[in-house]
């Protein structure tokens, strides 16, 4: 069985990275495409590292190097615990790859064990990068013996199984839940959403508490910071006590997530088959009546169809809607919470004046997180052709995907507006700073989502979550946005206050003229050329 495992693994995520796309492929651009989005791939791992060796080294110099391994250690594990919560239910539980494998002579604990370990190998890729830099400026400082490293790796090696199990849980049951309900993809969207706000209010609170320590307490800032971890996350500590030598805690770390994994295995390989059955069946009722007619332009036709195939899709919308939702969570906390109380409690100065400055670019930069546009063309996957056929232009097609963005982002860019607007009291200049660049970007990150979707379309998918968040246009898409925000917002910052009207001024023209360009350049991208 182990072989079945390893190949069906393999299998999985050679069709995750593209490896025999790219290697049997004979189509130049193609290939050109993959070799960039390899090198872009580079950069963000290279920038990854950079910021954990920076964080690491910050604290090692603030006499905190020994919080250092079970910090980095609590900080993966909620990466994973995200990340993994928004594609576990559409991987472990999808019939469409199970439909198949059922068919050939593997066992169902193969096809269960292969699904969990491509899921284990993405993350402890990303637990490695993550967890090394930090162990590299932890050795550094703290000058432990080679059997600190050992322990170390040891236990990055076992870090993505609790996550992993139980992320895939709470996944399994929002879509259990959700799958007998009649809008199941609204009710397994308002789970999710309420896991988002929990979670970020916890980490809120979190902050707040460790804001309140006073600046006596800072000889004693290690000991507070690793209660309070140990605390939140046993786990880590078991690790960063191992690495000071506790082989108890050390035993803890291996064995309590072996053994809460190996249960769940069991549990789910006996029941995996009716579990899948009933997660993804289908209620369908035969009581259709005829009703009134109505007619409406292509491109709101095109745009109706956008909204029920979006709103149809849970993975769809909580990936696509979640820097939306923390984008209002921001301006309503600065709301009810006041400027005053977070100047006061930031202690840094002219922080007011910052706020005020960069806010309009730090609500672009969460709303950019994820763009719907950038994988809209994606999402119609192998059911295209049926568009390619209608009588429709090409620009009608990304008109109806460009007002679905902006029909999402709208409730959450007003709200957010008027909770930034009654917050900080702006006069009319910034008031029409506050509304106008916001607006620009959100139309322009629109636009130039259906450039970067049509440069690296993929249409040949089995799940969503291959096209939501693992294809090339969403990471270039995410960048791309961060670039074009963070750029201006620090000129403003910056600056003082004429020259950052007037770079306002400018980002305004610039947005909008590249707005207008890339407009005009996707409408000339015909829909038969799309290919993936």
């Amino acid at each position: 069985m182990s072989k079945q495992v390893v190949r069906l693994c393999r299998l999985q995520l050679a069709n995750l990275f593209g490896k025999n796309e790219f290697r049997y492929t004979k189509d130049k651009a193609k290939k050109k495409r993959m070799m960039g989005l390899g090198i872009i791939w580079i950069m963000l791992i290279l920038m990854v590292i950079g910021y954990v060796g920076a964080l690491s080294a910050g604290l090692g110099m603030l006499g905190m190097a020994e919080i250092v391994p079970m910090y980095l250690y609590a900080i993966a594990s909620l990466l994973m615990l995200v990340l993994t919560f928004f594609k576990a239910g559409s991987i472990l539980f999808s019939m469409k790859g199970y439909e198949v494998l059922v068919a050939l002579p593997v066992s169902k604990t193969a096809i269960v064990l292969s699904r969990f370990l491509s899921m284990y190998v993405t993350n402890l890729l990303g637990g490695l990068l993550i967890m090394l830099p930090g162990i590299v400026v932890y050795g550094y400082f703290e000058r432990p013996g080679i059997g600190c490293y050992l322990l170390a790796l040891t236990g990055t090696l076992f870090l993505p199984l609790f996550p992993l199990t139980i992320a895939s849980v709470i996944g399994a049951g929002i879509t259990a839940v959700s799958a007998r309900v009649k809008h199941k993809s609204l009710v397994e969207t308002m789970l999710m959403l309420v896991f988002i706000v929990v979670a970020t209010g916890g980490s809120v609170l979190f902050g707040k508490s460790a804001e309140q320590m006073n600046i006596s307490e800072w000889k004693n800032m290690a000991e507070i910071v690793s209660a309070q971890i140990g605390t939140m996350y046993p786990p880590a500590q078991w690790f960063g006590n191992a690495l000071l030598g506790n082989l108890g805690d050390f035993v803890l770390l291996l064995a309590v997530p072996t053994v809460i994994f190996a249960v769940f295995i069991g549990i789910l390989q006996k029941y995996f088959q009716s579990i899948c059955t009933a997660l993804n069946a289908v209620n369908a009722k035969n009581n259709y009546k005829m009703q009134k007619l109505y007619s409406s332009t292509k491109v709101v036709a095109l745009w109706k169809k956008e909204l029920k195939r979006y709103f149809a899709s849970g993975v769809y919308v909580t990936n696509t809607i979640v820097g939306y939702v923390l984008a209002l969570l921001a301006s309503a906390s600065i709301f009810f919470l006041g400027m005053e109380t977070i100047v006061a409690a930031a202690d840094i100065p002219n922080l007011d004046v910052m706020i005020k400055h960069g806010l309009p670019f730090v609500i672009v930069i969460l709303m950019s997180i994820a763009t719907l546009t950038s994988c809209s063309i994606s999402m119609e996957g192998n059911t295209f052709w049926q568009i390619q056929t209608l009588p429709v232009r090409s620009k009608d097609v990304y008109d109806s995907k460009i007002l679905l963005n902006l029909t999402v982002a709208a409730p959450f860019y007003v709200l957010s507006v008027m909770f930034l607007a009654l917050a900080i009291k702006p006069d009319f200049l910034e008031l029409m700073w506050l509304i106008v660049i916001p607006g620009c970007y959100l139309v322009f990150m629109s636009v130039m989502g259906i450039t970067v979707n049509l440069a690296f379309p993929v249409m040949k998918w089995e799940s969503e979550v291959r096209v939501v968040k693992q294809s090339a246009s969403t990471l270039i898409m995410m960048l791309l946005s961060m670039v074009c925000c963070i750029i201006p917002m620090a000129g403003v910052i910056i600056a003082g206050e004429k020259p950052a009207d007037f770079i306002r001024l400018l980002t305004v023209a610039v947005i909008v003229g590249f707005t207008a360009f890339l407009y005009r350049k996707n409408n000339k991208k015909e829909l038969m050329d799309i290919i993936s």
